[in-house]
């Protein structure tokens, strides 16, 4: 079946069904795919060739494979956990790097070079019973958090290897017997080569695709098609250094990081796309080059045995070194063992390309399709094991701009600037933006124009919006449904700023405010901002004092990646200098918070803890609402707490609703 039309019959075929028969066999889906690719390669029924079509979407697979990892790679868990997971990255890629090594050229009998490449295989990790330890409910333990961070370290370091080992292959490998041999001398030197990708990755690419999801690619179908664009053009930049095209395709996914939330609908279709045909491809083309009867020599089988070894052995003492250096129990390190055994996407990446080179003969390739199953019922069944024998941990509260929901009814604010406030609540955190607006039966047409609207705003300022319009009896229950629904991290309600008729009658947001479960901004945002004022005041309580630092943490993000000034008004910041101990640009004037209404304009953002609103005497709230008739405004509080003005007087006790604590760690950085 040499045609085109019957190879992607037959791939389609094979990527439908192949998964499914491995979930029957209990076995990983990416085996299901290699096992149908040798069932219907030129071995045994000979539907498809080595070399056609699959190859050409298997080429395009390997380089969509490392691109989404890049993509998906948690920078901010990184940063936070990278003492451990920098120790435990570089142990456990030392120690079956080096196991690998010795293996490959003492007992295999390889080059060094190949030798590398053989540790690199291993010393990798894909951690495919992660899924057990999220239905556990240990995503937030240490150890495993660790594991996660580390595994990438590793990753990053075999590619590394990788990327050295090709670059020398290009030149100097010669090849195996039958192997495709040597290629052509590269256009540029690897010490010109390795900086040219690294500026391009890291520095050129996320530049131009800022400026091309502000100015042009509004749409989705354009912004995924640029950051294919992207993906190509890293692997082509490598490939002119001899560099193998996936490290450069990687590197293109880092670079374009966070500018693509991982929960986005972007990030969704791109692994959609990849995920349905690409990727799947480069699994079925591994299994065209293996002939099954080879699977069962007695070589096969020691060589898939020994690599077996290196994996449970490197990994094993790696996670014994690193864990007790980090103080972990001995269930923690066999689960962070467990996790590490997984191998999967670099390990196939890597001998692909390997014997693509010439490096490694078959049998390395046949042992490592063989070594990946087996490791894959050990991680699943090893850390099932270990899951149920580490106590659980409370779960993390999400982080603030995770999930933004945005209220975007006329109330007074500038859509522009309340959608651009928004995206820089979200952007430290690779966050979502999702606008909303709740209707009455039949008014569905209209709240739809509104959502309509607010999402093509957001998307001329860059942002990856999913807009929401949802019909509920009142505005207040139709967000607390939605809060609930998407899981929301915060939300940003439009506001009409401070009244004298709020002081004496109440405001409509104050009911809201005490039922929403997540931190709450009330905003009144006129126009872009040039200049970010925020008022902590001095609270005495501990929750007041977590609203004073999530309203300085939200200054600091109005101001995210343009340099804005920041000044905090207060005459007793102590409990807020850790916030901004790092950002340069930050004033203090150490003066009383009511000192803003002399200073505020109307190209300022003034951030304020809610209760100093609600608690201010009436005569300095009437000079508080004409200082800030024509400045922008924005009102914070945690969980349950947002309320803009004081209770009745006549209601007295009657309809007061105490302030309740916020939940752990809620609004820190």
């Amino acid at each position: 079946m040499g045609h085109i039309e019957g190879s992607l019959f037959a791939l389609l075929l094979i990527v439908v069904f192949g998964p499914i028969v491995a979930e029957r066999l209990r076995i990983p889906a990416l085996i299901g795919l290699i096992g149908g690719g040798m069932l219907a390669g030129p071995f045994v029924l000979g539907w498809l060739e080595d070399g056609g079509l699959v190859d050409a979407l298997g080429a395009i697979g390997i380089l969509y494979l490392m691109f989404v990892v890049g993509l998906g790679f948690d920078v901010r868990a990184f940063r936070e956990n990278r003492r451990n997971a920098l120790l435990y990255g570089t142990v456990g890629f030392l120690a079956p790097f080096g196991l690998g090594v010795g293996l490959a050229v003492g007992l295999l009998d390889l080059t060094p070079l190949a030798g590398a490449l053989v540790g690199a295989m291993w010393a990798s990790n894909t951690l495919v019973a992660l899924p057990v330890v999220r239905a556990a409910g240990l995503q937030d333990n240490q150890a495993v958090t660790t594991a996660v961070s580390a595994g990438v370290a590793a990753d990053l370091l075999s590619l590394l290897v990788l990327a050295i080992a090709t670059s020398s292959a290009t030149i100097a490998a010669v090849p195996l017997s039958g192997a495709a041999g040597a290629r052509p001398e590269p256009a540029l030197p690897l010490w010109l080569a390795g900086p040219l990708l690294l500026a391009y990755a890291l520095w050129f690419l996320p530049v131009v695709a800022s400026w091309f999801f502000v100015e042009v690619g509004h749409a989705r179908p354009q912004r995924l098609v640029f950051a294919l664009a992207g993906m190509a053009g890293g692997a082509v930049l490598a490939t002119f250094g001899g560099i193998e095209g996936l490290i450069g395709a990687f590197l293109a996914g880092l670079g374009m990081n966070r500018l693509v939330p991982t929960e986005g609908l972007l990030m969704e279709r791109l692994e959609f796309v990849g995920d349905v045909i690409f990727v799947p491809a480069f699994m079925v083309s591994i299994g065209l080059s293996i002939d099954p009867a080879l699977l069962v020599r007695p070589r096969t089988l020691s060589v898939a045995v020994a690599f077996t070894a290196v994996v449970v052995v490197g990994k094993t003492v790696a996670s014994l070194i690193a864990g007790r250096l980090g103080g972990f129990s001995l269930d923690e390190i066999g689960l962070m063992a467990c996790l590490s055994f997984g191998q999967a996407a670099s390990t196939l990446a890597i001998a692909q390309v390997g014997s693509q080179l010439g490096l490694l003969p078959q049998e390395v390739v046949n042992g490592a399709v063989l070594t990946i199953a087996t490791t894959a019922l050990l991680t699943s069944y090893g850390t099932r094991f270990f899951a149920h024998r580490v106590p659980r941990v409370p779960a993390k509260e999400p982080a603030l701009g995770a999930r933004v929901l945005v209220d975007v009814r006329p109330e007074g604010s500038d859509l522009d600037a309340l959608m651009r406030l928004a995206g820089e609540i979200a952007r430290p955190d690779d966050g979502v933006v999702k606008p909303y607006v709740v209707t009455e039966p039949g008014g569905r047409a209209r709240a739809a124009e509104l959502v309509a609207e607010a999402v093509e705003r957001a998307s001329a300022l860059g942002l990856d919006t999913e807009g929401l319009v949802r019909v509920d009896e009142s505005f207040a229950e139709g967000t607390l449904h939605l809060l609930e629904e998407h899981d929301a991290s915060a939300v940003l309600l439009s506001w009409s700023g401070p009244r004298l008729t709020s002081y004496l009658f109440g405001a409509e947001i104050d009911g809201l405010g005490e039922q929403l479960p997540v931190p709450a901004i009330a905003a009144s945002v006129r126009r872009p901002w040039t200049r970010v004022l925020v008022v902590p005041g001095a609270p005495r309580l501990p929750w007041l004092l977590d609203d004073s630092r999530l309203a300085v943490e939200l200054a600091l993000r109005a101001r995210y990646g343009r340099g804005m000034p920041v000044t905090v008004v207060s005459d007793a910041p102590e409990p807020f200098e850790d916030l901004w101990a790092s950002h340069a640009d930050v004033e203090v004037v150490a003066v009383p918070g009511r000192h803003v209404l002399d200073v505020a304009t109307s190209r300022d953002l003034v951030v304020a803890p809610s209760h100093l609103l609600a608690d201010m005497p009436v005569l300095l709230r009437r000079r508080a609402v004409r200082a800030l008739a024509d400045v922008s405004v924005a009102i914070v509080a945690g969980p349950h707490r947002l309320k803009t003005t004081p209770t009745p007087p006549w209601l007295g006790g009657l309809a007061e609703v105490p302030h309740r604590p916020a939940r752990a760690g809620l609004g820190r950085p």
